[in-house]
């Protein structure tokens, strides 16, 4: 006679279990796929200066920087007679291919020290202090008239340099060689910012004397160019934060690896189980 084959009561039970873990571990993937479908950015999300008008026309509303203690200055006098206008200005680079960096426009340059004062050869001490580049060379230009006929004077702000921090591609320090720069400007030299960044809360952080000023912008308003803060004043700081669909992709990231972990446990349990 055939004899009926018995199922292990023990085995029985223990593929049950095994098959419902299995089950819960697949709607947790399933879970996990439609949260990382919806965490998808949206062109809302990413474009700046959003707006539905074929032309749009804001006025700009540029700042002036007025020179503050700290800042480096570079004053250059020329004249008909270059051997007179040497006296007047700082031992320059004579070789005229090596190329200009940050520290020796700073060696080169006048420091503007506590008291808002830079101290000129011949001319001697100024005052340029809460002064634009501008009025500071044509105050060092009627000095200048004083001792040289026909000269002229160029004055230029050397130590301005933004930091582009957070969820940009390239973070960092970077000096701009114009008399004015836009947050965009900035943001560019940093390599643009990443997707997952926010573009409606930028941070930007401005020394303003004794204090420091912190202000969010929205890069996706195109009003943010009226703002006081469009163009930048040097040593600002730009902040970008890391939106929460990337922090949530981020953890989701974590959590398949744990899922794939366990769910790979409860397959070679069951396998040797057999």
């Amino acid at each position: 006679m055939r004899k009926e084959s018995k199922t292990d009561p023990f085995v029985g039970s223990h593929l049950k279990s095994t098959f419902k873990v299995t089950n819960k571990l697949s709607k947790l993937f399933m879970l996990v796929l439609l949260v990382s479908l919806s965490s998808c950015y949206t062109s809302k999300q990413v474009d700046y200066l959003q707006t539905n008008k074929q032309k749009l026309r804001i006025p700009v509303i540029a700042t002036k920087y007025k020179i503050q203690p700290n800042d480096v200055l570079s004053v250059k006098v020329q004249s008909r007679d270059p051997e007179q206008a040497e006296f007047f200005n700082i031992s320059a680079i004579e070789n005229n291919n090596i190329e200009a960096n940050p520290a020796s426009l700073y060696l080169t340059g006048y420091t503007v020290n506590r008291e808002g004062m830079i101290n000129l050869a011949i001319v001697g001490s100024l005052k340029v202090s809460d002064l634009t580049v501008e009025e500071i060379r044509d105050l060092v230009q009627t000095e200048i008239d004083k001792y040289l006929l026909n000269a002229t004077v160029s004055v230029k702000l050397t130590s301005f340099k933004v930091s582009v921090m957070g969820d940009v591609k390239n973070p960092g320090t970077y000096y701009i060689y114009n008399t004015q720069a836009t947050i965009f400007e900035a943001l560019s030299t940093g390599g643009d910012l990443n997707i997952s960044a926010k573009r409606r809360n930028v941070k930007l952080i401005r020394q303003n004397g004794d204090e420091s000023v912190v202000v969010s912008l929205d890069l996706t308003d195109p009003s943010v160019i009226q703002s006081p803060y469009y163009f930048l004043h040097p040593n600002d700081v730009i902040y970008v934060e890391t939106s929460k669909p990337k922090l949530v992709q981020n953890n989701l990231g974590i959590l398949t690896l744990i899922l794939t972990a366990v769910s790979t446990t409860v397959l070679i349990l069951n396998f040797t189980s057999k």
